[in-house]
Protein backbone atom coordinates (compact mmCIF):
# COMPACT_ATOMS: atom_id res chain seq x y z
CA UNK A 1 0.00 0.00 0.00
CA UNK A 2 1.43 3.05 -1.14
CA UNK A 3 0.32 5.81 1.67
CA UNK A 4 1.33 8.50 -0.04
CA UNK A 5 -1.44 8.17 -2.78
CA UNK A 6 -4.09 7.84 -0.29
CA UNK A 7 -6.20 11.15 0.17
CA UNK A 8 -9.34 9.53 1.53
CA UNK A 9 -9.94 7.48 4.59
CA UNK A 10 -13.10 5.47 5.04
CA UNK A 11 -13.96 3.49 8.58
CA UNK A 12 -16.28 0.53 9.00
CA UNK A 13 -17.82 1.06 12.37
CA UNK A 14 -18.10 -1.78 14.85
CA UNK A 15 -14.95 -3.55 15.44
CA UNK A 16 -12.77 -0.72 13.88
CA UNK A 17 -13.90 2.56 15.61
CA UNK A 18 -16.53 1.21 18.27
CA UNK A 19 -15.41 -2.08 20.27
CA UNK A 20 -18.00 -4.62 20.10
CA UNK A 21 -18.34 -6.85 22.57
CA UNK A 22 -19.90 -10.32 21.14
CA UNK A 23 -19.70 -12.33 24.38
CA UNK A 24 -21.33 -9.54 25.82
CA UNK A 25 -24.33 -9.46 23.64
CA UNK A 26 -25.10 -12.82 23.76
CA UNK A 27 -25.24 -13.66 27.39
CA UNK A 28 -27.44 -9.81 27.37
CA UNK A 29 -29.83 -11.85 24.96
CA UNK A 30 -29.58 -15.29 27.05
CA UNK A 31 -30.10 -12.72 30.18
CA UNK A 32 -33.80 -11.75 28.75
CA UNK A 33 -34.69 -15.25 27.96
CA UNK A 34 -33.67 -14.48 24.12
CA UNK A 35 -30.70 -17.75 23.50
CA UNK A 36 -31.91 -17.82 20.06
CA UNK A 37 -31.11 -14.14 19.04
CA UNK A 38 -28.29 -14.89 21.00
CA UNK A 39 -27.20 -17.67 18.76
CA UNK A 40 -27.63 -15.52 15.74
CA UNK A 41 -25.60 -12.16 16.47
CA UNK A 42 -22.42 -11.92 14.14
CA UNK A 43 -20.91 -8.56 13.94
CA UNK A 44 -19.27 -8.86 10.15
CA UNK A 45 -21.85 -10.43 8.57
CA UNK A 46 -25.90 -10.07 10.42
CA UNK A 47 -28.08 -12.81 9.27
CA UNK A 48 -31.99 -13.14 9.83
CA UNK A 49 -33.89 -10.22 10.90
CA UNK A 50 -30.33 -8.10 12.04
CA UNK A 51 -29.74 -7.87 8.33
CA UNK A 52 -33.05 -7.22 7.16
CA UNK A 53 -32.90 -4.16 10.27
CA UNK A 54 -29.60 -3.04 8.94
CA UNK A 55 -30.62 -3.04 5.56
CA UNK A 56 -33.24 -1.06 6.33
CA UNK A 57 -36.09 -3.49 5.25
CA UNK A 58 -37.81 -3.37 8.63
CA UNK A 59 -38.51 -0.60 11.48
CA UNK A 60 -36.88 -0.87 14.77
CA UNK A 61 -40.17 -2.09 16.03
CA UNK A 62 -40.40 -4.65 13.60
CA UNK A 63 -37.48 -6.35 14.13
CA UNK A 64 -38.44 -6.09 18.26
CA UNK A 65 -41.40 -7.66 17.18
CA UNK A 66 -39.31 -10.37 14.93
CA UNK A 67 -37.00 -11.20 17.93
CA UNK A 68 -39.63 -11.61 19.95
CA UNK A 69 -41.39 -14.12 18.01
CA UNK A 70 -37.75 -15.80 17.35
CA UNK A 71 -37.28 -16.70 20.94
CA UNK A 72 -41.41 -17.29 21.32
CA UNK A 73 -40.67 -14.40 24.36
CA UNK A 74 -43.79 -11.68 23.60
CA UNK A 75 -43.19 -9.97 27.31
CA UNK A 76 -39.78 -8.88 26.28
CA UNK A 77 -40.06 -5.41 25.86
CA UNK A 78 -38.02 -3.05 23.26
CA UNK A 79 -36.28 -1.07 25.95
CA UNK A 80 -34.57 -4.25 27.08
CA UNK A 81 -33.57 -5.12 23.35
CA UNK A 82 -32.36 -1.92 22.80
CA UNK A 83 -29.83 -2.49 25.96
CA UNK A 84 -28.91 -5.41 24.73
CA UNK A 85 -27.43 -3.65 21.61
CA UNK A 86 -25.91 -1.09 23.80
CA UNK A 87 -24.26 -4.03 25.53
CA UNK A 88 -22.57 -4.92 21.86
CA UNK A 89 -21.01 -1.69 21.42
CA UNK A 90 -19.24 -1.76 24.56
CA UNK A 91 -16.95 2.08 23.99
CA UNK A 92 -15.29 4.16 21.54
CA UNK A 93 -11.22 4.10 22.50
CA UNK A 94 -10.84 7.88 22.85
CA UNK A 95 -7.70 7.12 21.21
CA UNK A 96 -9.07 6.07 17.46
CA UNK A 97 -11.12 9.37 17.70
CA UNK A 98 -7.77 11.09 18.48
CA UNK A 99 -6.31 9.60 15.66
CA UNK A 100 -9.01 10.75 12.89
CA UNK A 101 -9.16 14.10 14.14
CA UNK A 102 -4.72 14.33 13.70
CA UNK A 103 -5.46 12.60 10.27
CA UNK A 104 -8.29 15.04 9.48
CA UNK A 105 -5.38 17.65 10.34
CA UNK A 106 -2.92 16.02 7.83
CA UNK A 107 -5.36 17.03 5.22
CA UNK A 108 -7.10 13.63 4.30
CA UNK A 109 -10.41 13.00 3.94
CA UNK A 110 -12.49 10.76 6.27
CA UNK A 111 -15.76 8.67 5.79
CA UNK A 112 -17.43 6.53 7.12
CA UNK A 113 -19.26 3.14 6.22
CA UNK A 114 -21.56 1.11 8.22
CA UNK A 115 -23.94 -1.93 7.79
CA UNK A 116 -26.03 -0.59 11.52
CA UNK A 117 -29.40 -0.16 12.49
CA UNK A 118 -30.59 3.33 14.13
CA UNK A 119 -30.44 2.53 17.83
CA UNK A 120 -27.15 0.96 17.14
CA UNK A 121 -26.06 4.34 16.02
CA UNK A 122 -27.55 6.24 18.70
CA UNK A 123 -25.23 4.18 21.15
CA UNK A 124 -22.14 5.16 19.25
CA UNK A 125 -23.42 9.04 19.01
CA UNK A 126 -23.40 8.79 22.52
CA UNK A 127 -20.08 7.65 23.12
CA UNK A 128 -18.90 10.22 20.85
CA UNK A 129 -20.63 12.75 22.50
CA UNK A 130 -19.07 11.38 26.01
CA UNK A 131 -15.79 11.75 24.63
CA UNK A 132 -16.67 15.49 24.25
CA UNK A 133 -16.86 14.95 20.70
CA UNK A 134 -19.94 15.42 18.07
CA UNK A 135 -19.54 12.21 15.53
CA UNK A 136 -20.87 14.03 12.25
CA UNK A 137 -17.67 16.34 13.17
CA UNK A 138 -14.94 13.77 12.85
CA UNK A 139 -16.12 12.90 9.23
CA UNK A 140 -16.77 14.25 5.72
CA UNK A 141 -19.95 11.82 5.39
CA UNK A 142 -21.58 9.27 7.12
CA UNK A 143 -22.62 6.46 5.09
CA UNK A 144 -25.17 3.95 7.23
CA UNK A 145 -26.15 0.94 5.75
CA UNK A 146 -30.19 1.40 7.25
CA UNK A 147 -30.47 4.52 5.46
CA UNK A 148 -28.59 3.58 2.19
CA UNK A 149 -30.90 0.44 2.38
CA UNK A 150 -27.74 -1.67 1.19
CA UNK A 151 -25.76 -3.58 2.92
CA UNK A 152 -22.00 -4.51 2.84
CA UNK A 153 -20.43 -6.48 1.28
CA UNK A 154 -22.51 -5.50 -1.75
CA UNK A 155 -20.66 -3.84 -4.39
CA UNK A 156 -23.47 -1.48 -4.72
CA UNK A 157 -23.00 -0.05 -1.61
CA UNK A 158 -19.31 1.15 -2.30
CA UNK A 159 -20.60 2.65 -5.40
CA UNK A 160 -22.81 4.18 -3.84
CA UNK A 161 -20.39 5.79 -1.06
CA UNK A 162 -18.35 6.89 -4.20
CA UNK A 163 -21.40 8.54 -6.10
CA UNK A 164 -21.97 10.31 -3.25
CA UNK A 165 -18.56 11.65 -2.27
CA UNK A 166 -16.92 11.85 -5.42
CA UNK A 167 -13.89 9.87 -4.33
CA UNK A 168 -11.22 7.76 -6.19
CA UNK A 169 -10.81 4.10 -5.16
CA UNK A 170 -7.30 4.29 -6.16
CA UNK A 171 -6.58 7.10 -3.59
CA UNK A 172 -8.63 5.52 -0.74
CA UNK A 173 -7.81 3.30 2.09
CA UNK A 174 -11.17 1.69 3.22
CA UNK A 175 -10.59 0.23 6.68
CA UNK A 176 -12.67 -2.52 7.85
CA UNK A 177 -12.13 -5.88 10.08
CA UNK A 178 -14.29 -7.86 8.28
CA UNK A 179 -12.80 -9.77 5.08
CA UNK A 180 -15.37 -10.19 3.15
CA UNK A 181 -16.39 -6.36 2.64
CA UNK A 182 -13.28 -5.43 2.25
CA UNK A 183 -12.53 -7.80 -0.31
CA UNK A 184 -15.70 -6.23 -2.17
CA UNK A 185 -13.93 -2.63 -1.47
CA UNK A 186 -10.51 -4.24 -3.17
CA UNK A 187 -12.31 -5.30 -6.04
CA UNK A 188 -13.63 -1.96 -6.92
CA UNK A 189 -9.72 -0.20 -6.46
CA UNK A 190 -9.68 0.24 -2.73
CA UNK A 191 -6.42 0.55 -0.97
CA UNK A 192 -7.77 -1.78 2.21
CA UNK A 193 -6.35 -2.66 5.61
CA UNK A 194 -8.22 -5.40 8.16
CA UNK A 195 -7.24 -4.72 11.41
CA UNK A 196 -8.20 -7.31 13.89
CA UNK A 197 -11.62 -6.66 15.60
CA UNK A 198 -11.51 -3.96 18.15
CA UNK A 199 -7.86 -3.63 16.98
CA UNK A 200 -5.64 -0.44 16.19
CA UNK A 201 -5.26 1.85 12.99
CA UNK A 202 -3.23 4.08 13.78
CA UNK A 203 0.29 2.60 13.40
CA UNK A 204 -0.51 2.72 9.50
CA UNK A 205 0.21 6.56 9.59
CA UNK A 206 3.33 6.37 11.91
CA UNK A 207 6.05 8.01 10.18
Amino acid sequence: MMLQSIKNIVFDLGGVIVDLELERVREAFREIGMPRMAALMDPCYPAAVNELLERGAITWEEACDEMRRIDNLPTVTNEQIAWVYAEFLARVDERKIEQIEALRKQGYRTYMLSNTNPVAYEVVRQHFLRAGRQIEACFDEICLSFEMKMLKPDPQIFEELIRRTGIRPEESLYIDDGARNADAAHALGFHIFCPPTNGQFGQLFEE
